[in-house]
């Protein structure tokens, strides 16, 4: 999960628990006022009931004319209602809201439009009070809700515009992957993320020159090596046509401008500069220009390699790049081997490589990594393979039974 859907996720979340909290104060707020109304509407009620109650034999129109009654309901907060058209279309039109029973009376808060009523029913008498307080909605706590909103988005999209530069980043690496060194992630803010990327911009630099210091270095060795060659060449002309050694010096000459090009192509993959050149070829053809690499004339060939073709074998690669690969292991084979002789067996599942001698290694890892002296050489040939092999997508695998060291190319 990236850290874009975290961030969400946790803001969703707090926006849950925001609402979950406003709404919960709400129903809080409600239920109190509702008690709050309850007990102000009993103690009218009680009150009046103990009026008429106390007063029963006096005049009903007077009733209302006393200031007692008078203040009590002014400082409650009702008014008497005496419209009968009036009290018959709140009570067909409101909602019972809440009914209790008192002694020889009956109570009813009727609500409509926001607007409530109090409505007593007594043999003896029946009257109506309406409400002046309204049903207020809570606006406040509304407008404290919306306020923590905006904040909560304001603060998300603050947060997702800081790891912009992140994403920017990542974009880059991902330029570096592919092979492109020449990129700047360099950044002028002061946060962490700055720092991380100012500190790969600067490993960066570094590493590309270094690369570029080893490509000149390669290139350089591999200028000048071209020119005793052209020179030995150039004087193998005037050799007389009829001298033996004059095929053998020509044949030398373009072996070693074929181990150039093959330098020049071992340079280039290193470096994430050479582009794969991917199509379906036949194993026996691509061991074919394995050991047209190799500096061995034909008769060596045939006396050294033995090709065995148990099956046919069809592999989507880059063919100079796989011989290359397989040039490098025939070559440990035979300069492993007792008998310096390699076998090469073609089967359906892959190229198997094998010599008969002593165990090559217990674990091929040591002998991928460049330079491993594990034994005489630099110890670049199975590194080169390894590397070769990671570009293409294949894989190799080694095994040593009955006194036979075999590397297997799994071809899928």
């Amino acid at each position: 999960m990236s850290i874009y859907n975290k961030i969400r996720i946790i803001f969703l979340v707090a926006v849950l628990f925001t609402t979950a909290f406003f709404s919960s104060f709400v129903y809080i707020q409600k239920n109190d006022h509702i008690q709050r109304i309850e007990k102000r509407y009993m103690q009218t009620s009680l009150y009046i009931h103990r009026y008429f109650k106390q007063n029963i034999e006096k005049n009903p129109k007077a009733y209302f004319q006393d200031s007692n009654l008078k203040l009590f309901l002014d400082e409650s907060d009702f008014t008497f209602v005496k419209n009968r058209k009036h009290i018959k279309q709140v009570l067909k039109n409101s909602h019972l809201i809440y009914m209790r029973k008192l002694p020889n009376s009956h109570l009813e808060v009727r609500g409509i439009k926001g607007q409530f009523y109090l409505y007593i029913k007594n043999p003896r008498y029946k009257i109506m009070f309406k409400d002046k307080q309204l049903a207020k909605f809570p606006w406040h706590i509304l407008v404290w809700y919306l306020l923590a909103l905006v904040f909560l988005t304001a603060l998300y999209f603050w947060l997702t515009r800081s790891l912009k530069p992140l994403k920017t980043l990542q974009e880059q690496i991902q330029k570096v992957v592919e092979g492109n060194l020449s990129v700047s992630v360099k950044s002028n803010q002061n946060d962490e993320i700055a720092q991380v990327a100012n500190a790969f911009d600067d490993a960066l630099r570094k590493l590309e020159s270094l690369i570029n210091s080893r490509q000149l270095f390669l290139r350089s060795i591999m200028h000048e090596l071209k020119t005793p060659i052209a020179k030995g060449k150039l004087l193998n002309e005037f050799l007389e046509d009829n001298n033996s050694q004059k095929d053998s010096y020509e044949a030398v000459f373009e072996r070693l401008e074929l181990l150039i090009e093959e330098f020049s192509k071992i340079e280039r993959m290193l470096s994430s500069s050479y582009k794969t050149k991917l199509a379906s070829y036949n194993a026996r053809d691509i061991i074919e220009q394995a050991l047209e690499l190799m500096i061995m004339d034909e008769e060596e060939i045939e006396e050294r390699v033995t090709i065995i073709a148990d099956a046919p074998c069809s592999v989507y690669t880059d063919f100079e790049l796989l011989s290359l690969a397989i040039k490098n292991l025939i070559d440990n084979a035979i300069k492993y081997s007792p008998d310096s002789s390699v076998k090469i067996i073609i089967k359906k599942d892959g190229i198997y490589i094998s010599n008969i001698g002593e165990q090559f290694t217990n674990s091929l890892k040591p002998y991928l990594e460049p330079f491993h002296g594990q034994k005489n050489g630099l110890g670049l040939g199975l590194y080169i393979v390894q590397n070769i092999l990671k570009m293409l997508s294949l894989e190799i695998e080694y095994s040593y039974t009955k006194g036979e060291n075999l590397f297997w190319i799994k071809v899928s």
